[in-house]
């Protein structure tokens, strides 16, 4: 899938809980080794949603190149599979190494750096046929047998995308979606490049300090105009929306609540998803960690070091 590897051709894996400074330290690091910043975040692909997804700002994407950021227009939907595509794309073009691949989401991170299972292409006339029982029948027969065939699917009845994506695979490949989706393949279509993995966290009274401090600040620079903007738009079912801050200023708008009541709603989503976070990213003992102590910090600095200069 990608070129050849040459000994310059390094990637930095930069992970951990949301709020944690993951950005902040790979633009010093991309400034520091001449590299540039990939996004693996799940949200912060998506164009106009820069202030509540605390993507980089423009003034930061003029320091280094910045890539895989706010590209994907509403009311398109990222998967794992595309992200892994795009990189490679990306990896064909004249890009700067080393890499610093920036972001919370473990799923996609662990897709790219291990594989994922291949679902073979399946003819656009298919997809056509499903579309048309969708718009004769509405999605409640569509959901029906999904549900029936895949139990454990987390597609919602007004996800059509993901629900016409998931009976495509069903009705022609027989393979479960669900089963598919989360299950990486270990060595098969990995990533060929020869990579290191840091990782940042605090403990849970920083984190709430933190995400305190920057929910104020989403909130303040506009992330409820964001939310409404594709609200207004008709898009109330696009998949980010659903995420970690949007879904809370949804709710704020469609039911006139307060802004006490939005800022706590966040803090607390956004501590839940520190957890949930927390928990995956422990499962790796890849990860060199680091809190924000002077000394922790030139530990992981020596160690990338060590990395880029080695051949």
């Amino acid at each position: 899938m990608a070129a050849s590897t040459k000994p310059t051709q390094k990637v930095i894996f930069v992970v951990g809980p949301t709020a944690v400074g993951k950005s902040a330290w790979a633009l010093q690091q991309a400034i520091k080794y001449h590299g540039s910043i990939v996004n693996i975040d799940s949200v912060q692909f998506y164009r106009g949603l820069d202030v509540g997804s605390a993507a980089p700002s423009e003034a930061e994407k003029k320091i280094v190149p910045h890539y895989l950021y706010s590209y994907v227009f509403a009311p398109a939907e990222m998967t794992a599979g595309r992200y892994i595509t795009d990189f490679y794309e990306l990896l064909k073009t004249d890009i700067q190494f080393p890499l610093f691949v920036v972001g919370g989401t473990g799923f996609y991170i662990q897709a790219l750096e291990k594989g994922m299972f291949d679902v073979e292409p399946i003819e656009e006339k298919f997809r056509e046929e499903i579309e048309n029982e969708l718009a004769e029948f509405g999605p409640e027969k569509l959901y029906t047998e999904l549900k029936q065939k895949d139990p454990d699917t987390k597609i919602h009845l007004n996800d059509h995308y993901r629900l016409v994506r998931a009976l495509e695979i069903l009705r022609h490949t027989g393979k479960i979606p669900s089963k598919l989706k989360n299950q990486p393949v270990e060595n098969k279509n990995g990533l060929k490049l020869p990579y290191i993995k840091i990782g940042f966290s605090f403990e849970k009274e920083i984190f709430l300090a933190r995400v305190k401090h920057r929910t104020k600040q989403m909130i303040a620079n506009g992330m409820i105009d964001e939310t409404n903007h594709f609200l207004k738009q008709g898009f109330g079912h696009w998949a980010p929306l659903s995420s970690v801050g949007f879904k809370e200023c949804v709710e704020y708008i469609k039911n006139d609540l307060s802004r006490e009541w939005l800022e706590e709603a966040i803090e607390q989503s956004t501590m839940k998803l520190i957890k949930k976070q927390k928990t995956w990213f422990k499962r790796d003992a890849s990860i060199l960690w680091s809190d924000s102590s002077a000394d922790s910090l030139n530990l992981v600095g020596q160690k990338l070091d060590q990395f880029l200069m080695d051949d």
